[in-house]
């Protein structure tokens, strides 16, 4: 699809979006929550909520499970929205669904964004330029699915609309993001980005001595 189209300066100011940091997973493999990773001296966590703010996330909201309340305590210093999903051990689907809920509990229905921006804490290697661009394309096209890709892959973060936020909370816990964007494949705009980081994951100890910032 072509991302040619006259632009109002003044609509695009006026297209919201929040920002969702998915952090309840335990990390078995690198044996502690990733949100309270530390990459050049700085938590995953608060890496990604900052890049959120920058693109212009509001609110941004984090979701944990494992280790709660030193997550909860990471978002206060930080100055973010705290959900809890004390069903985490059944997906991050579900994790997903509490922070959308937690979205539309936080927000008048008037206030509520277009869209909400939907990051992975394990992904702390995205360039905070990606989120700049990923929440500029949604502001342009409000109703699409943005997702970013490098050299054809795609990964994360991925911004999604009204419609598929209402969708989301409406499906069972069981239900996997990536077969929900399958069946609306007609929203879907990929966003080249050059950033590998939308494909990095940090699993174990060895990922995180393999990190290279630069």
């Amino acid at each position: 699809m072509s991302l040619n189209r006259s632009i109002n300066q003044e609509n695009l100011k006026s297209v919201s979006i929040a920002g969702i940091v998915l952090a309840a997973g335990e990390g078995k493999r690198i044996g502690k929550n990733k949100a309270l990773l530390e990459i050049g001296g700085v938590r995953s966590l608060e890496r990604v909520a900052a890049w959120m703010r920058k693109a212009g996330c509001d609110p941004v909201i984090v979701v944990g499970g494992a280790e709660a309340e030193s997550v909860r305590e990471e978002a206060i210093r930080l100055g973010v929205q705290f959900a809890l999903n004390s069903n985490w051990r059944s997906g991050q689907f579900s994790s997903l669904k509490t922070g959308m809920s937690a979205l539309e509990g936080l927000l008048e229905p008037a206030k509520q964004p277009a869209g909400a921006m939907v990051a992975l804490v394990d992904h702390p290697l995205v360039k905070k330029e990606t989120y700049q661009i990923l929440a500029g394309t949604f502001r342009r096209f409000p109703e699409k699915i943005i997702i970013p890709t490098h050299q054809d892959a795609r990964g994360h973060p991925v911004v999604v609309p009204r419609e598929i936020i209402a969708e989301i909370l409406n499906s069972s816990d069981g239900t996997n993001l990536r077969d929900l964007i399958g069946k609306h494949d007609d929203l879907v705009l990929e966003q080249a980005v050059d950033d590998t980081g939308i494909l990095k994951d940090i699993d174990t100890e060895m990922d995180l001595k393999n990190v290279n910032l630069l």
